[in-house]
């Protein structure tokens, strides 16, 4: 098999790290050897980013989910506004080195999954805290620079949970210990999810509600093919 990063998209609670443990598993015992990794989000740069517009801002996240569904926005919309152009250079940085810490992986392994989104997972992020302000087209064609990071051969696996009823993932949240995410906020992940994968180069979309012997069959027979 040639160089392979396999980069797992999906709202939380979808089976992202679940799913990428057993494709690691079980790629091993087939003789591979494979490497699991998380990026973007894990940057040392992005951490001190959000770190500082806390401070600023006086507020400790960015945004928080509360238990009844809704969200508090991290700043209003004045400052938020003069925000895009300093938060478009921290993430255009944390993507470089995310892409450079993804290419030294694929010199050690030839198989690096990636079951955090990598780019695509800011890139999300990016487009839901912009998305009263600017259109969704511009902020795309904006933020496609960040998109040429991601190396040639690559196979996006994108869980969606379109088919899982709000009760489902809530129970997952909550088997976890987190909180449960407002659905719009779900609805609007699955929605940019899907289209970046279609604009992938190989990429394959999967109900995340099967269960999970049949979905972790399913992965390991499109990477073999790839």
């Amino acid at each position: 098999m040639n160089k392979l990063l396999i980069i797992f998209l999906g709202a939380q609670g979808s089976g992202k790290t679940t799913n990428a443990l057993l494709l690691k598993r079980r790629l091993s015992k087939l003789g591979y050897k494979v490497v699991l990794t998380k990026s973007i989000h894990y940057t040392i740069l992005l951490k001190l980013w959000h770190r500082f517009v806390a401070i600023l801002t006086g507020r400790k996240v960015r945004y928080r989910f509360r238990p009844n569904g809704s969200i508090e926005e991290f700043v209003e919309p004045s400052l938020l506004k003069r925000l895009i152009s300093l938060d478009y250079i921290v993430s255009l940085a944390s993507a470089v080195i995310s892409a450079l810490k993804i290419r030294f992986l694929l010199m050690m392994f030839p198989i690096v999954i990636e079951h955090e989104g990598f780019i695509f997972n800011q890139l999300v992020y990016l487009l839901f805290i912009y998305r009263r302000l600017v259109n969704e087209e511009v902020l795309l064609r904006r933020y496609r620079t960040l998109l040429s990071f991601i190396p040639k051969n690559v196979l996006v696996v994108f869980l969606d949970v379109s088919k899982l009823r709000p009760g489902d993932l809530y129970f997952r949240y909550r088997r976890r210990g987190s909180l449960s995410e407002p659905w719009y906020y779900i609805k609007f992940q699955t929605h940019v999810y899907r289209a970046l994968a279609q604009a992938s180069r190989k990429s394959v979309v999967l109900d995340a509600s099967m269960d999970l012997v049949s979905l972790s069959n399913l992965i390991l027979n499109f990477v073999i093919q790839t």
